[in-house]
């Protein structure tokens, strides 16, 4: 990530023009969606885009898993719509469980699946018709975008965007290929409700920037964290103390680096080994012995990989490996409009939803009067 970053900024004078022309197409996209230029599919229940203005590390699979876990609570039965980056299904679409073979669900949609058992994943790259089959097949309470923030064919009642420190500051308005951004800032204005993936004291800190960044879109900041329970390992069972022995990572994913910092601050210590591979790695018998063999050499306790590595690990014989046992937290929050700050479990709710619900099949009714 450091070498791109570093690539991006030597060629910036080349690069910029064809992000502003490929932010130029993104934004004549949107204005065609908005004036309904394309078909676009209506969800008969609320739904809930989560996606983000930059690429990879903002945590959009988590909070899509915690949404999914909220409406469980509410005894709402929940259906997540993926495109299955990597995926490559036997039909289309495709419903993701707990026993469906990696390489046809893809790693991200079978790990919700696996830990959210109770909700519908479904994989299909064109969600206008794995939309309208999930609702046939399943009459959902709740529809949830994993990654749809581009996706407007899709009609939603609520647009969750999730961005990162880095988006603020080095990667601000910097969009492909000039930096990370899909899309340009003036994008930002389709969002409902934002958040910020970082410490609470780094997001304290920043608040100013943010302020300064968003402010102008009216719309509440969220901070959340990925919080650290223990380490569990693959094969199941209780949540471990991590413990003080030496061990070594194992990492498939888009920024290793936030991965590793992340392993050192729960371990105490650094790793004696960081192994990375490319994100959404196709893991191979051979890059399981490999790992252990390397794992042997430098005498290492544990083995630590990401939950995404973990289902596709798992199945190679690792049980032996350990992830990070996770959890969403939230903490701290922006609002422009005088409201009492508060996180983003108190603020949200079922009748937030449904007033969203409400206002969208309002709107449509009145556009074909």
């Amino acid at each position: 990530m450091a070498l791109l970053r570093s690539a991006q900024n030597i060629l910036s004078p080349v690069l910029a023009p064809a992000g502003y022309v490929y932010s130029s197409v993104m934004a004549c996209r949107a204005k065609l969606y908005n004036k309904d230029s394309f078909v676009r599919f209506k969800p008969a229940c609320p739904c809930i885009s989560v996606g983000n203005i930059g690429s990879g590390g903002s945590g959009k699979t988590p909070v899509s898993g915690w949404l999914l876990a909220w409406a469980e609570k509410q005894r709402m039965h929940s259906v997540l719509l993926s495109r299955g980056y990597g995926a490559n299904p036997s039909k289309l679409p495709y419903l993701v469980t707990a026993e469906s073979p990696v390489e046809e669900s893809g790693d991200e949609p079978l790990m919700l699946a696996t830990e959210n058992p109770y909700a519908k994943i479904v994989v299909d790259p064109v969600r206008k018709r794995s939309g309208k089959w999930a609702t046939e097949q399943f009459t959902p309470d709740l529809m949830v975008l994993d990654d749809g923030f581009q996706h407007m064919a899709v009609q939603r009642d609520l647009d969750f965007v999730l961005m990162t420190p880095d988006d603020f500051t080095d990667g601000w308005n910097k969009v492909i290929p000039r930096g990370t951004w899909r899309e340009g800032k003036n994008g930002l204005k389709r969002a409902d409700v934002f958040f910020v993936k970082s410490p609470a004291d780094d997001f304290n800190s920043m608040k100013d920037l943010i302020k300064d960044r968003l402010g102008k879109y009216k719309k509440p900041v969220f901070q959340f964290n990925l919080k650290a329970e223990g380490l569990k390992l693959l094969k199941g069972g209780e949540t471990l103390q991590f413990g003080n022995e030496k061990y070594m990572l194992v990492s498939g994913i888009g920024k290793p680096e936030q991965f590793s910092r992340d392993c050192i601050n729960f371990m105490g210590q650094k790793p004696c080994e960081h192994m990375i591979f490319k994100d959404h790695h196709p893991y191979s018998a051979q890059d399981a012995r490999l790992i252990r063999e390397k794992s042997e050499k430098l005498g290492a306790a544990k083995i630590i990989c990401t939950p995404k590595d973990a289902v596709k690990l798992r199945r190679l014989g690792c049980d032996d490996f350990y992830t990070i046992d996770l959890c969403v937290e939230f903490k701290e929050s922006i609002f422009f409009d005088g409201t009492e700050p508060c996180n983003f479990e108190r603020w949200w709710s079922r009748d937030r939803l449904t007033l969203a619900y409400e206002s969208r099949k309002k709107e449509n009714k009145n556009s074909k009067l």
